[in-house]
């Protein structure tokens, strides 16, 4: 189950055999598929944007594309008819690798074994604005998918290259659409939770 990264013309697949994400790269960035591939499920039903902010109390989309009517699930066939939302930050560019040391970690005995960093690949989504004010900030959004194992991870940056300052209020990382694993109208003690 080794990662790899996968490119098209207007696409970009991180998978590692158990799972993986599909990003639309034109007209903007966009997870587009979802995939648990232990179980054959897709994880998502709808395109939302990769992240928000909210800079100066206004907010922006970080990515995304607009225009899917349904949300109880998703066609391949819509995705090419979803445009970019003029106000989100745009994709700009696609760095891939892989994974690297971000701190020290001094292993011990039981896990001497492991490697470090851990074996995978990294993509790395820069986003900026068509906005005059907002021209200097750009947004860095990272996932890294691991060898063996059905886990990914995302972090977003921040880069202010201009003199202005500028406060950043509030952030969301993650919008996924998922399906919901289960329905019920009635008050249940438990319920079963997205295979996520």
């Amino acid at each position: 189950y080794k990662s790899e990264i996968v490119k098209t013309d207007n696409s970009i697949t991180l998978k590692n055999g158990l799972i993986s994400r599909t990003f639309r790269t034109v007209p903007n960035g966009a997870t587009v598929a979802y995939e648990n591939h232990m179980t054959g499920e897709s994880v998502i039903r709808g395109v939302k944007p990769e992240a928000s902010v909210v800079l100066d109390g206004k907010q922006y989309p970080i990515g995304g594309l607009d225009g899917q009517e349904e949300y109880g699930y998703l066609l391949p066939e819509w995705i090419d008819s979803l445009k970019s939302n003029p106000n989100a930050f745009q994709l700009k560019d696609v760095k891939t690798g892989k994974i690297k040391k971000r701190f020290d970690w001094k292993q011990k005995r039981y896990n001497a074994d492991l490697p470090w960093p851990p074996p995978g690949v990294t993509l790395q989504m820069e986003y900026r604005h068509s906005d005059e004010n907002l021209k200097n900030i750009k947004f860095f959004v990272n996932y890294e998918l691991y060898d063996s194992i059905p886990l990914m991870c995302k972090w977003i940056e921040v880069e202010n290259r201009g003199k202005e300052r500028v406060r950043l209020n509030s952030f969301v990382s993650e919008y996924l659409a998922v399906v919901e694993s289960e329905v019920n109208v009635e008050n249940n003690e438990t319920w079963s939770t997205p295979n996520i």
